[in-house]
């Protein structure tokens, strides 16, 4: 019952919507930049050359791309994780605030497959480390138990494998033909998980070390048993962060015909 119970007020934290990263206006990118490398649309390996475009671009989202209104996203800010359940054993209100996850311009993409004719876009994402550190404020009760608390939360990710898959529609913009993801399902698995939410049950040490303890004790199962609803919390940020990118980049700037990927790589010979 005790491990139980534990699961649901972990379940309680992630089964919410997340806030803070917003697809942003900007017009379109009228020239390829630098870090935006092209494929040849009728190349065999378009998947291995797209993989390519998707890792050398990392580094520049980072920092931002300030003429496409791009904010940098290390460390990525986050406003909030809400919480609300109001019935039943656990009753619990609140949330974590004011998220700051560092590490994610350390991922790398370990797979692509751009299916044009069926408008399905899959991927695979390693991100070695996130160092996630947020304020949270929680009110409630687990069966008998109250809890109250409210202070830091740091939470310590490793090795994290996911699997993203997205349908695509291609959107005519000022006349130039541009991708917009629509509906995405992320799975993932975790090597390693290390938690500690501060100040818990009132400053109760006792019983604030004892949750901690297990958690940490239990990560990977924990992990497994949220893995849905945090899934579903990821794809929505990822959703928003490719949508702020390829609404913004023609397709012609890096998915090009056999005449264009001709002249592009003759511009490459000269510069």
């Amino acid at each position: 019952m005790y491990r139980c119970y534990i699961f649901a007020l972990i379940l309680c934290y992630f089964n919410s919507k997340t806030y803070g990263y917003q697809v942003k206006d900007a017009p379109l990118l009228k020239t390829r930049p630098p870090w935006l490398i092209a494929c040849r649309r009728s190349d065999p390996e378009l998947n291995k050359c797209l993989n390519d475009l998707f890792a050398k671009m990392f580094p520049e989202l980072a920092k931002g791309i300030p003429e496409m209104n791009v904010d940098p996203f290390e460390p990525l800010p986050l406003d909030k994780v809400t919480v609300s359940k109001g019935a039943g054993p656990i009753t619990l209100t609140g949330g974590l605030f004011n998220l700051v996850v560092a590490g994610p311009s350390n991922s790398t993409p370990t797979y692509t497959e751009f299916d044009i004719p069926n408008k399905k876009w899959n991927f695979g994402l390693n991100l070695p480390l996130l160092n996630i550190k947020s304020q949270y404020n929680l009110k409630g009760k687990i069966l008998v138990l109250p809890l109250v608390g409210h202070g830091p939360c740091d939470l310590r990710l490793t090795d994290v494998q996911s699997n993203v898959k997205a349908d695509m529609k291609f959107l005519s913009v000022e006349g130039r033909e541009v991708v917009k993801i629509e509906n995405m399902h992320v799975t993932f698995t975790v090597g390693g998980m290390k938690v500690k939410l501060h100040n818990l049950f009132n400053g109760n040490k006792v019983l604030g070390q004892t949750v901690n303890q297990f958690m940490n004790q239990n990560a990977v199962e924990i992990i497994g048993e949220l893995s849905d609803s945090i899934g579903e919390s990821l794809a929505g940020i990822f959703t928003d962060v490719m949508n702020n990118i390829y609404t913004k980049i023609p397709m012609d700037l890096w998915l090009l015909s056999d005449e264009d990927y001709e002249k592009y790589q003759k511009e490459l010979k000269t510069t």
